[in-house]
């Protein structure tokens, strides 16, 4: 009786959804029923660790690993709309792997149905350049240089190091257990940022930025968000700014720095006694947080600023 009256609930509430609301029901659907995918091309590639991998892709979810083996294997998945509309170009030489997939077509761009998905293993040592137009990318245990961007899809980063550049044009951002010279930017989704170290540069033009790390220079932008930061560790310098949003910052007790938060649109509060202050009010607190030393600045129009201690 329970299962009927879900199904009679959907039946008559699910079409009143918006267009949108529906797409996005469609979307997890196929995202998580991958029965219909089959295997359409497997290729491997012998190669050294420190090469290269580059994938261009008009379309598709992408998702690349370490392994020990000094090799590149790839594996793509789709579905019959996928074989019947899509070109693929495989290359490899001893520098480099090469993985391209365009919607062939003049009226290409209008195609739908198409589903792909890419699986790659490379050597852990190794610099991967991955963009596609209409998928996810997800890039786990890699340390090397990583160039990763999506137009439609979120990007996923776990336990990699050396360089990371990820963008997005419409999706959230979440980089987890990484290091090294990090940069995340999207221009219409969330940033999240935890367990790192390194240096991070973090921009989102419409969310919310969420940063948990320790011995990381921090610099983070976003226009219409608020901003969480919990740090540990020795301060070498952090930056926040938003324009529509509150930043809420957790430091350890005896945490140093010189101190410059300011509100234009809200309050600043601190938990944290001002050493050699150069001007504490309700909109702004300059001064040295315990023994002073590098900076941190956090900045809004229009939310409030409160630093607590852990």
């Amino acid at each position: 009786m329970k299962n009927l009256t879900i199904l009679i609930f959907l039946f008559l509430f699910v079409p009143s959804f918006a267009a949108d609301a529906g797409a996005n029901y469609i979307y997890l659907y196929n995202l998580y029923n991958n029965d219909d995918l089959q295997v359409l091309h497997e290729k491997t590639y012998k190669i050294s660790p420190g090469k290269a991998l580059k994938l261009e892709a008009d379309q598709g979810d992408v998702m690349i690993t370490s392994w020990d083996k000094h090799e590149v294997y790839i594996k793509v998945l789709g579905n019959e709309k996928a074989k019947e509309k899509v070109e693929f170009r495989f290359s490899g030489d001893e520098n480099e792997v090469v993985v391209k997939a365009k919607k062939e077509g003049f009226f290409s761009f209008f195609s739908s149905g198409i589903r792909l998905r890419f699986e790659i293993k490379v050597p852990a040592d190794f610099n991967n350049y991955a963009s596609t137009s209409g998928g996810d990318i997800r890039l786990g245990g890699v340390k090397g240089k990583n160039k990763l961007s999506t137009s439609g899809g979120d990007i996923s980063v776990k336990s990699s190091g050396g360089k990371l550049d990820a963008s997005t044009s419409g999706g959230d951002i979440s980089l987890e257990g990484s290091e090294g010279e990090l940069e995340l930017s999207t221009s219409g989704g969330d940033i999240t940022a935890q367990n790192f170290k390194g240096n991070l540069s973090v921009s989102t033009s419409g969310g919310d930025i969420h940063i948990k790390g320790s011995n990381a220079k921090i610099n983070a932008e976003t226009s219409g968000g608020d901003i969480t930061l919990e740090y540990s560790g020795e301060n070498k310098g952090i930056d926040l700014e938003t324009s529509g949003g509150d930043i809420q910052i957790l430091l350890p007790s005896d945490f140093n720095a010189s101190a410059k938060l300011y509100t234009s649109g809200g309050d600043v509060s601190s938990d944290f006694k001002g050493n050699n202050a150069v001007k504490i009010s309700s909109s702004k607190f300059e001064a040295d947080l315990n023994n002073g030393g590098a900076r941190l600045s956090a900045r809004t129009s229009g939310g409030d600023i409160t630093v607590r201690k852990n």
